[in-house]
This record gives structure tokens, sequence and C-alpha cells, in this order.
């Protein structure tokens, strides 16, 4: 009838805070305990968090395993507290609600007692009445009709002279309209006996069905309550669970700095080579432009192939999406930025991978943290020398030689230093890095 606490989060851009409709399990069950609205659903959730973590594996391409393990453990334990603390100040606000409610009501039951006693003593009240008009109208019946054991009526028969027979006969009327009265009253006391009879057991179902709410008002109290505290021990367990993860982190450091230290060493020496070709091309072209001018000739200058650097000049190395695009990648067990030297092709292992341009292979095999990898120099395009990458190949199917576009040099794989399958693709122009996207 009636209704009635936290750390330093040290890995920096790492974290990207779920509170945005993420109550956990455990704030979804508080809120439903205090009739709030329920928090996204788990699968939405999941899907979130397994979202972010494939950003932090593409963010940590080049990473060895370990540190990417223990970064994501870091990603995962501070959704985890994110989760934790959105549960908890769902459980709070659901213990919140349940007090309230319980203390309404509290106060509606106890107000409905008072009325229920109050209705029950004045129907007491009203059949002690009754009983008492009752008894009076049982002596007057008495006194009026069986006075010497002879009726009113017969009294008046009885008398000697006409005036005595009037005089009975007026006596007998007046004791009549007496009881007529009475029975007014009782009438009247029988009518408010029953509204007050009518009232006590309408009081009486009101506080029943209080005494239900009641009861249902302390379980959905005490759930709250432990609701509240289960979210406190998860936030506790969540604390734990990061600063584990954040210690493990740490404790890569020095390893991940050495190894990205190998890594840039195999960027230098690729580099230097490409830098050497380069200068090596460009030396053999100028003498080839001083011998046919000495000779007369001609000034044209030759080239790997044509087109510029946003003419299409290369082609894709393989058929699947770009999921992972060239640029400066924070590192968020190290806290530097990187280079992301190349586009990654999201195809699965073993995949065909096929030269972009027509080249010499330079390079082909195992590369360190690249994994297998093969180098195709493509000579002078608009002016400098263009070269391709392709790496973490599960195989190389081309050890050397000249190559031509779109033939097969190997099959996509995560060898080395490598997340998952995938074509890592780069171009480097005079040996520098460049987005190979303006070239495709």
């Amino acid at each position: 009838m009636r209704s009635t606490r936290s750390v330093a989060l040290a890995a920096g851009v790492l974290v990207a805070v779920l509170a945005a409709g993420l109550a956990g399990e455990l704030g979804a069950a508080a809120a439903r305990t205090s009739g709030l609205p329920a928090a996204d659903p788990l699968d939405d959730r999941k899907h979130a968090v397994d979202d972010q973590i494939a950003q932090l594996r593409d963010t940590l391409e080049g990473a060895s395993a370990d540190v990417v393990k223990a970064a994501v453990a870091v990603q995962t334990a501070q959704s985890g507290l994110a989760r934790a603390q959105a549960a908890s100040a769902a459980a709070a606000a659901a213990l919140s609600a349940a007090v309230t409610h319980d203390q309404q009501v509290a106060a509606a039951l106890a107000l409905a007692l008072a009325e229920q006693a109050k209705a029950e003593r004045e129907l007491a009240a009203g059949q002690a009445e009754q009983d008492g008009t009752r008894r009076e109208l049982g002596a007057m019946v008495r006194e009026t009709y069986m006075g010497s054991g002879l009726t009113g009526l017969s009294l008046a028969l009885g008398a000697d002279t006409p005036e005595q027979f009037s005089e009975r006969v007026t006596l007998a009327g007046v004791a009549l309209r007496s009881q007529g009265g009475v029975l007014d009253v009782l009438a009247v006391q029988q009518a408010e006996l029953r509204a007050r009879g009518a009232k006590v057991h309408a009081v009486a179902d009101e506080v029943a069905e209080l005494k239900s709410e009641s009861i249902a008002a302390v379980a959905g109290r005490r759930s709250a309550r432990q609701a509240a505290v289960t979210a406190q021990a998860a936030i506790a367990a969540s604390l734990a669970a990061e600063q584990n993860a954040l210690a493990v982190a740490r404790s890569k450091v020095a390893a991940e700095r050495s190894r990205m230290a190998s890594l840039r060493g195999e960027q230098s020496k690729l580099s230097a080579m490409l830098v050497a070709r380069a200068r090596a091309a460009a030396a053999a072209a100028a003498e080839r432009r001083r011998r046919q001018q000495g000779a007369g000739g001609g000034g044209g200058t030759s080239s790997g192939g044509g087109g510029g650097a946003s003419s299409g000049f290369l082609s894709y190395p393989a058929n699947g999406p770009i999921t992972s695009g060239f640029g400066m990648r924070y590192h968020p067990i190290l806290h530097i930025w990187r280079l992301h030297s190349g586009t990654d092709f999201g195809i699965a292992c073993g995949t065909p991978v096929y030269a972009a341009a027509a080249g010499t292979v330079i390079s082909a095999g195992w590369a360190g943290g690249y994994g297998n990898r093969v180098v195709i120099d493509h000579g002078i395009v608009n002016g400098g020398d263009l070269a391709t990458t392709y790496n973490h190949l599960t195989r190389v199917g081309s050890g050397g030689g000249s190559v031509s576009r779109g033939q097969l040099i190997g099959y996509s794989g995560t060898t080395g230093l490598s997340t998952g399958c995938h074509l890592h693709f780069e171009a480097l122009v005079n040996g520098n890095f460049v987005d190979p996207v303006r070239w495709l």
C-alpha cells in the first residue's frame, strides 16, 4: 500500500579509465538492490577492455613478450580497479537508498500500529456503549411491561373508570416512546460500531502489508551493506593487483631498454646500408651524366621507377587491412615516445607477402627483433633511394636478386619481437623511415 580511497597510477597513458558505463557485476547487483539503473552489460564492458588491450599490444609492437605481458597485466589490473571503484560507488548509493527506505517503512509501520491501537480502543469503547444501551433498554422493557405480571394493555383494560383508562393508556404510550428513543440510539451505536470494525480491519491489513515490506526492506538493507563491504574488498584486491603488476612492469625496464637499444642497432645498420647504397647510386648517376655530357649526350637521369610519393608507386604488399599506422607511440613501461617505423597489415600467419615494386633483394633472413625480414631496394625514385622492408615473416620466399612487382617474397608471421600474426611493412628514403602510406 505504501511505496516507498588511491595510488598515483604510474603507467601514464597506459590507463584509459573505464568509468563511463563500467560498473562491474557487483555494481550492477548493488544497483538492482536499490532499484537504481544497472550498468552496461558484461559483454559490452569485456569488449571495451579487449579493445583497449588490443590497442596496447599495437602500441607495444616491437617490445619483448614479457614486457607486453607486464603492460597488459597493468592495464587489466587498473581496469579492474576502475570497475571496482565504480562498483563501490554504486554499492554506497544502494546502501544509502536502502537505509532511507528501511527508515521510511519503519516510520510508516509505527504510525500504522498506533492507528491500529487507536481504532481497536474506539471499537472497544463503542462496543461498551452499545452493551450499556442494550442493558438500559432491557430494564426499561421490564419496568414498563412487566409491572405486577400485567401488560400495559391489561392494566388499561382493568381500569374502573374512563378517566383511569385514559390515564393508563397515556402512561403506556410514554413508555413505548421512551423505548423507541433508546432503540434509535442503539441503531446509531450499531452503525458506528460497524464503521469502527471496518476501520480496524483496514488498519490491520495496512499493518500486515507494512510488516511484509519492512521484512523486505531489512533484507535489502542487509544485502546492500554486504555489497558495499564486498565492493571495498574488491577495491583493496584490485589495488594489490595493480601494485603487483606495476612492480613486475618496473622490473622489466632495464631489460627493455637493452632490447630497445638492440632494435635501434638493427635499424641503424639497415639505415647505414641504405645510405651507402643511396650515395653509391647517386655517385653512379652523376658519373653517367658527366660521361654523357663529355660525349655530347643528353642530360637525362635514370629512375628506378616512375611516379611521385603520392602517386601510388608502391603496391599493397599483402591482402589485408591496415591495423596500425606509422607514427610516434608512447611506451608505457619506459615512459618514452618512440617511432612505430612502419604500417601493420592485420593478416593471419602464413598469408602470402608480395614485393611492393620491382627492385633488388639486398637482405633476406633473420634480423633480430624484426624476425625474418626481406629488404628490397627499388632504386632512385624522385631523387631519393627508396627501399621497403617486410618483417616478422614466418618464411622467406626470396633469398636475393631482382624481383618484380607483385612477386611472392615470403609469408606473414609473428617471428622476432611481435605481439601477433601480422606484416610490419616499412619504407625508407635514403635510409630514413617514412610513412609507407604516402607511397601506396
